[in-house]
C-alpha cells in the first residue's frame, strides 16, 4: 500500500538474562509488578542516565501504566507493587546455568518516589548499584516485545514468555533442563517453602499448563514442554520454543473495571477476574458474577472455592449437587441455560450489522490507490491533532501502523464521515477496537 510499518525501538527490548528468572525470597512478584518493572527499564534505557540533580530515572506514571496496557484502575495496585520493589528481596539468576555471574539477592529497586509535577504524577526510581550496569547495558539478554507483555494476564504466563524468548533463536530451540522445583517460584512469583509439599501433577495442572496456553495464545512464539522422569516421577522439564510463521500482535483488550471490581468484592482475585473476563467475554462474565452473588446470598453450605465456582458457572458445569436442600435453587442458578432476553437479541443483531459494515468500509479503504490512502492518513493525523488524541495513538499513526485495530476503528469513522457526510449512525455504537476484531479482520 506504499506505507512502511515500522516497529518503534521501544517495543523490542533487550532484557538482561539475570532479570528473567527472578526468585522471590521475601515477597510476591505479581504480573502487574513485573510488567511495570520492564516498562520502567525501557524508559531508563531511553534516558541513558539518571538525572544529575536527583540521581534518579523518572517518567510520568500514566506513561508507565500505558506502557504495559494498564487501565486507570491499575494505579492503586501499582503503588503497592512499587513499594514492594524496594522492600522485598529477590534472587537474580539466569535460566541457563553459568551464563551470568551470581548476583546474590537484593531488591528490584533501591529507591522509588511519586511526586506531582504540573498536576501530573511522576514516578522516580533508582536501581541497586550491583544491578544497574547489567540492567542498563546487558551482556546477555532476551529480546522481548513490550506490546506482547501487555497481553498477559498471569505472572506465570509472562515469566514463561520472557524466559522462553531467550531461546527462540537458539539452534536447539530448547531451554535448559531444570528440576521442576526450580520453575515453581519462578513461575508462581512466590517464595518456595523450605519443604515443597506440592506434587508435580498439581503444579502442572494449576500453573504450568495455563502458562503454556497463554504464551501460545498471546505471544509471537509457540512453546511445548518436555518432561523427564527419574523412576516413576517427573523430575525435570524443558521447553521447546519456536517463532510463529506470521506474528500478529493483538491489541490489549480493555477490561470493564466495574465488573472486575465486583468480582473482587465477591472474593475473586483481580488477575483471575481479568483472565476470565477476557476468556469468556463481558456478557457471559457479567452474568456469571451476578449468579455467583445470588448463590452467596442463599442460606446453607458455603462455597469452598469462589474462583472454582465462578469458573464452573462460566463453563456451565453442574456444581453443588451434594447439597440436597439447595438443589432446586442451585439448578436455577447453575444448570439452567442462559436465557437471552429481547434486549440482548437486539444487541447481538446490531453488533452483527455493524461488524458487516465495518468489514465493508475497511475493504473500501484498502482498495483505494496508494496516493489516496496516504492523503487520507494525513487528514486523519490532523483530525487527531485537533482532538488532542493520546501520544500513544499519535505515535502508532506516525509509524504507519494504520491497519491496527486501534487506528482502524477511528479511520473507518473518519472515512465514513468524509465520504458520506454523516456520522457513523445515530443510535448505533461506533466501530471500536473490539468491533473491528469481531468483524474477523484481526
Amino acid at each position: 500500500m506504499g506505507m512502511t510499518i515500522e516497529i518503534m525501538p521501544a517495543d523490542k527490548f533487550q532484557k538482561p538474562v539475570s532479570a528473567l528468572a527472578m526468585v522471590p525470597k521475601t515477597g510476591v512478584i505479581t504480573r502487574v509488578g513485573r510488567q511495570a518493572y520492564t516498562v520502567m527499564m525501557i524508559y531508563a534505557r531511553e534516558q541513558g542516565a539518571e538525572d544529575l540533580k536527583t540521581g534518579l530515572f523518572s517518567a510520568p506514571l500514566n506513561s508507565i501504566i500505558r506502557g504495559f496496557g494498564g487501565s486507570k484502575g491499575t494505579l492503586e495496585e501499582l503503588k503497592k507493587h512499587l513499594r514492594s520493589m524496594v522492600t522485598h528481596v529477590v534472587e537474580w539468576q539466569s535460566p541457563t546455568p553459568a551464563e551470568t555471574e551470581e548476583w546474590g539477592a537484593c531488591g528490584l529497586l533501591s529507591q522509588v518516589s511519586l511526586k506531582k509535577k504540573n498536576g501530573e504524577n511522576w514516578l522516580s526510581w533508582a536501581y541497586p548499584p550491583a544491578l544497574r550496569q547489567e540492567l542498563m547495558s546487558p551482556s546477555r539478554y532476551a529480546q522481548i516485545r513490550r506490546s506482547t507483555i501487555a497481553q498477559f494476564r498471569t505472572h506465570a504466563g509472562l515469566a514463561l514468555y520472557e524466559i522462553c524468548a531467550r531461546y527462540k533463536d537458539n539452534p536447539s530451540h530448547r531451554t535448559s533442563k531444570q528440576h521442576w522445583h526450580w520453575w515453581l517460584p519462578v513461575l508462581t512469583g512466590k517464595p518456595s517453602p523450605k519443604e515443597i509439599k506440592t506434587e508435580f501433577r498439581f503444579f502442572n495442572r494449576d500453573t504450568l499448563k495455563p502458562a503454556i496456553e497463554e504464551v501460545n495464545e498471546v505471544s509471537e512464539m509457540t512453546i511445548s514442554v518436555h518432561e523427564f522422569k527419574e523412576g516413576r516421577s517427573i523430575e525435570f522439564i524443558q521447553f521447546e520454543v519456536h517463532l510463529k510463521p506470521e506474528v500478529q500482535i493483538k491489541e490489549t483488550k480493555a477490561i470493564n473495571l466495574t465488573k472486575v471490581a465486583k468480582a473482587h468484592q465477591l472474593g475473586i482475585e483481580p488477575e483471575v477476574a481479568e483472565d476470565l473476563f477476557i476468556r469468556y467475554g463481558e456478557l457471559a462474565f457479567g452474568r456469571a458474577i451476578a449468579r455467583l452473588e445470588a448463590r452467596l446470598a442463599l442460606p446453607g453450605t458455603p462455597i469452598l472455592s469462589r474462583p472454582a465456582y465462578l469458573k464452573s458457572l462460566l463453563a456451565e458445569r453442574v456444581i453443588d449437587t451434594s447439597t440436597s436442600h439447595l438443589v432446586d435453587d442451585v439448578k436455577k442458578l447453575v444448570v439452567a441455560p442462559l436465557v437471552v432476553n429481547s434486549s440482548d437479541q437486539r444487541q447481538v443483531k446490531m453488533q452483527q450489522r455493524e461488524s458487516e459494515r465495518v468489514k465493508a468500509v475497511r475493504s473500501e479503504i484498502e482498495d483505494l490507490p496508494t496516493a489516496e490512502i496516504e492523503q487520507l492518513l494525513r487528514e486523519l493525523k490532523q483530525h487527531f491533532q485537533d482532538l488532542n488524541m493520546s501520544p500513544a495513538i499519535m505515535k502508532r499513526l506516525e509509524r504507519g501502523d494504520w491497519q491496527s485495530a486501534l487506528i482502524m476503528g477511528e479511520l473507518i469513522r473518519f472515512y465514513w464521515r468524509k465520504t458520506r457526510g454523516t456520522d457513523w449512525s445515530a443510535g448505533e455504537t461506533m466501530p471500536t477496537v473490539e468491533r473491528v476484531k469481531q468483524a474477523g479482520l484481526f
